[in-house]
């Protein structure tokens, strides 16, 4: 008895170290061919290819390590027939999962001038990018910049009563542009990128909020120039909401440094008595518009903010914030910092 109730015992442990020996190879098998190497190669998926051509070329270009499970992760994330045809650029560092997506959103590479957009570029910033590169003219963006109609027949999601700006919809990211591309092509680029991200999850998210698009997209580009570190996002995210929900104004630098053609080292505080509806400090609620361009971090952050009370914060020397209900104890770290900061920049002095 004894014998057979070892037996059994060691058949259970042994088949639970081959499953977990067979989840490592699996997780291995669909991860990046090499993390570390991001040399990007161009792929052409020909028109009307299966995933298993898909997989073919991949497997021959070393994207991937195993056809048949690059396979079953298309059929199991039911992506299979998402998959759309073109050019792509694409490197080793990507996973099975990585490149499914790629593939999904349709980002076809189309050679030309290399653009990488930093996410909470401001709308502004975007257009010197692209006119100092010879892409398109300035006037010319700027006024499609403020026709989000220009782009309805493209982007339903813009024909709400709310969206008056394309500012918050051009999504950072890198693109490729040829000089051929007329201003409005380069921008329904960036719609684009925007319009795959914002998958049905968030929208449904969205309408469990009890917000509009232009909302949710306003407070996260002010997010997006708040926060340094992604663990302070939806923190940063519960103080607005807080703040809004008892009709507190926002009081956010970052609005403030909207109103200027060009970023100021420091906000003053005479800066923050300028009559500007961007002023969030006379102003109470959010901005007419968006103040930048936030990345999908800073999204996901404002649609599931975390659980605070919390209605200050302020930035500490070595990165992310202290956070406060109370003003005094908000003076407090306040305090600490400016003394931090000055000690550092008497330090640099010596």
């Amino acid at each position: 008895m004894d014998f057979n109730q070892n037996k059994w015992k060691f058949t259970i442990i042994s088949s639970g170290i081959i499953l977990i020996l067979i989840g490592a190879f699996i997780f291995i098998q669909i991860g990046p061919y090499d993390k570390n190497n991001k040399k990007d190669i161009v792929i052409d998926i020909p028109q009307g290819s299966s995933t298993s051509t898909i997989a073919q070329i991949l497997y021959e270009n070393r994207l991937i390590k195993n056809k048949t499970l690059f396979k079953t992760v298309a059929k199991v994330s039911n992506n299979s027939s998402k998959m759309k045809a073109g050019k792509y650029l694409i490197n080793q560092s990507y996973s099975n999962n990585d490149i499914i997506n790629l593939f999904i959103s349709g980002k076809i590479y189309q050679g030309g001038i290399k653009i990488t957009i930093p996410e909470g570029s401001t709308s502004k910033e975007i257009i010197t990018m692209l006119v100092n590169e010879k892409l398109g003219n300035k006037i010319n963006y700027e006024s499609l910049i403020i026709k989000p109609q220009e782009f309805y027949d493209d982007f339903k999601y813009l024909k709400q009563d709310d969206i008056v700006s394309l500012e918050g919809f051009l999504y950072p990211g890198t693109y490729y542009f040829t000089e051929e591309l007329s201003e409005k092509e380069i921008l329904i680029e960036m719609l684009s990128a925007f319009d795959n991200v914002y998958n049905d999850k968030l929208k449904k998210r969205q309408k469990e909020l009890n917000m509009t698009l232009q909302k949710v997209v306003n407070l996260a580009s002010i997010v997006e120039k708040e926060a340094v570190l992604d663990e302070d996002r939806p923190i940063i995210a519960s103080v607005f909401y807080n703040r809004l929900e008892i009709d507190m104004p926002l009081q956010s630098d970052a609005t403030i440094q909207y109103i200027f053609p060009q970023r100021k080292k420091i906000v003053t505080y005479d800066d923050l008595k300028i009559d500007s509806p961007y002023n969030s400090y006379k102003n109470k609620g959010l901005p007419p518009t968006p103040i930048s361009n936030p990345g999908i971090k800073s999204i996901e952050a404002t649609l599931y903010p975390d659980d605070t009370e919390y209605l200050y914060f302020v930035a500490k020397i070595n990165g992310g914030n202290n956070y406060s209900v109370e003003y005094e104890e908000h003076l407090k770290f306040v305090k600490e910092y400016k003394d931090e900061r000055d000690k550092l920049n008497e330090h640099k002095r010596q």
